[in-house]
């Protein structure tokens, strides 16, 4: 288990879920017309013939800067159509921003849809940290305003913090529909391929998305997995849930044991169903399970025509024609993974290869002479100035800008000395010592459980059209998303690929990637280049092309 992440979540004090489950009319609701975002048949055809999905989308602003164009627009969500009365006022107008690059670098247009984490409420950490980045590779970007976040944000809900466990179905639910109109709003306008992505929560809600979307669309969930209900019961997170407060409306109010969690059954299908283990069973946390580098991803059959966008012709899908699978939990059917080893290397200032992750790939990094003296001295200092709890402060990640150059002596040091083996001492402390939180009750513990399954296990939902085209990026300590006991997401999604973060946890994957590293930028631009390679006929180019100016300037120096 990663020690950043133990330790970051002892400085947020904030409670999930303080006013309960939901009102039972609400749950109830939601579970009669889950079938609406878990069926993709039966999601187009009422998003067919749906008036209110054929209401504008409207521009609200423009503007115009050196490389890009900006617009913000917004819309009434589908989902308060479809399920009246469900999303309060300030809650069912969706919003969004676009970033399109001024010129695009190749003949296509390309769109990846980004979701936000939790705590992420604004537009602006995922503009300069991805959107922005993505521009110089020629992709365009669409950041999605989460339900219950920022102007969507409820009077009475503290912060990200939800008030009830039923408003992250009602986020879910949302999203779905509103990333629906969005996709549909970039074909009419001629953009393409398109992709959706998001971080942690964010990867949840893009993988969430993509099931009920009719044609191969490029998924690259990061810091996700199979299903939220690890997040909030098996993970970290775990310990910030309002245990008490659902334990008490739970045995008040008979409802929720005799009605709601029947209506439930199966909350998973009996093909993804694993054996958890005795330490899940108690309600311990539990790490992440280390994933180990064994095969690359299947290249699997080829889908599509290669007819050019927007013309390109897709196949579709029934629910029924998800494949029969024998799933097993065991290591071996939970590692068909690969360590994200980039083709590019560069030399760290220890002479260790590193891929352009910024992860090293050597069991140990070796110090030599003047250099290791050096890198130490700087860790040591770094770790004086800059306590963790004081530095995790101090850090304000939603308005750096990552154009910022960071020292390479820095790097080092913070991903090896401070955040893995120079705290290995708090890594080794019990979680008991870092929590205040009581062990929940069996019985409510496992009700939440299979209500977080029943609502966000991907098995429950539509299979994609073309899962070769999901992309995942992973830590291998995470302790916000452990992977035992569940499905791998390469047996819901046969033929993805997921990528391991060596020697990271959630949080300091996040930051990494945010201030230098390039994980999660380069998954976006590998997915996207391979929905190109794989459904439009042609090698992927994304990324590789230069823009008409970087041309010109190089013509301008030769002559």
């Amino acid at each position: 288990m990663s020690a950043l992440d133990k330790i970051y979540r002892t400085t947020q004090p904030s409670k999930f879920f303080t006013k309960g489950w939901g009102k039972p009319d609400t749950l109830m609701r939601l579970i009669e017309n889950f079938t609406l975002v878990s069926r993709r048949e039966r999601f187009s055809r009422l998003f067919a013939h749906s008036t209110d999905s054929k209401l504008p989308i409207v521009m609200e602003r423009r503007t115009e800067h050196k490389n890009m164009v900006l617009l913000e627009g917004a819309f009434v969500s589908p989902f308060d159509h479809h399920i009246p009365r469900i999303m309060t006022a300030e809650n069912r107008i969706a919003r969004f921003q676009v970033i399109l690059p001024k010129e695009w670098t190749t003949k296509y247009r390309p769109i990846c849809l980004h979701f936000a984490g939790t705590g992420d409420h604004t537009y602006s950490r995922r503009r300069y940290f991805l959107a922005n980045r993505l521009l110089n590779d020629g992709i365009g970007s669409i950041i999605i305003m989460n339900p219950f976040y920022w102007k969507r944000k409820p009077e009475d809900q503290k912060g990200s913090s939800l008030n009830y466990v039923s408003d992250l179905f009602v986020m879910g639910g949302a999203l779905i529909t509103e990333s629906y109109s969005l996709l549909r709003w970039c074909e009419e306008n001629g953009y393409g391929p398109l992709a959706l992505h998001g971080i942690s929560m964010g990867g949840y809600m893009a993988s969430l998305c993509a099931t009920v979307w009719p044609k191969p669309i490029s998924l690259i969930p990061c810091l996700s997995w199979s299903t939220a209900s690890l997040v909030f019961v098996d993970g970290i997170l775990s310990q910030a849930v309002d245990w008490p407060t659902l334990t008490k409306q739970y045995f008040s109010d008979s409802v929720y044991s005799d009605v709601i969690r029947s209506l439930i059954q199966p909350s998973v299908p009996a093909r993804y169903r694993c054996r958890r283990s005795e330490k899940q069973n108690r309600g311990e946390p539990i790490a992440g399970r280390p994933l180990s580098a064994t095969s690359p991803r299947p290249t699997g059959e080829i889908l599509g025509s290669g007819a050019p966008l927007p013309n390109a012709t897709f196949p579709t899908q029934t629910d029924s024609e998800r494949p029969d699978l024998t799933l097993s939990c065991s290591p071996s059917q939970m590692s068909r993974t690969t360590d994200f080893a980039p083709e590019h290397t560069l030399e760290s200032p220890t002479g260790d290869k590193v891929g352009s992750s910024g992860s090293s790939h050597a069991s140990a990094p070796q110090h030599n002479g003047s250099k290791s003296i050096f890198l130490d001295l700087h860790a040591t200092e770094l770790i004086r100035k800059f306590p963790i709890l004081s530095s995790l402060k101090r850090i304000h990640l939603g308005t750096m800008i990552p154009s910022w150059g960071f020292p390479e002596y820095l790097k080092h040091p913070l991903d090896a000395s401070l955040w893995n083996s120079g705290i290995s001492l708090v890594r080794s402390l019990p979680d008991s010592w870092l929590s205040s939180s009581t062990v929940p009750d069996p019985e409510v513990r496992e009700f939440m459980r299979e209500l977080l399954d029943y609502f966000t296990h991907l098995g429950n939902f539509s299979p994609l059209i073309d899962p070769h085209l999901v992309l995942a990026v992973t830590a291998e300590h995470d302790a916000y998303i452990p992977r035992d006991g569940v499905v791998s997401l390469t047996e819901v999604f046969p033929g993805s690929e997921v990528r391991v973060l060596p020697q990271s946890g959630h949080i300091g994957a996040y930051v990494r990637n945010a201030v230098w590293t390039k994980d999660f930028h380069q998954a976006i631009t590998d997915c996207l280049n391979r929905q190109i390679e794989s459904h439009l006929g042609e090698p992927g180019c994304l990324g590789t092309a230069k823009s008409k100016k970087e041309n010109a300037d190089e013509s301008t120096k030769k002559d």
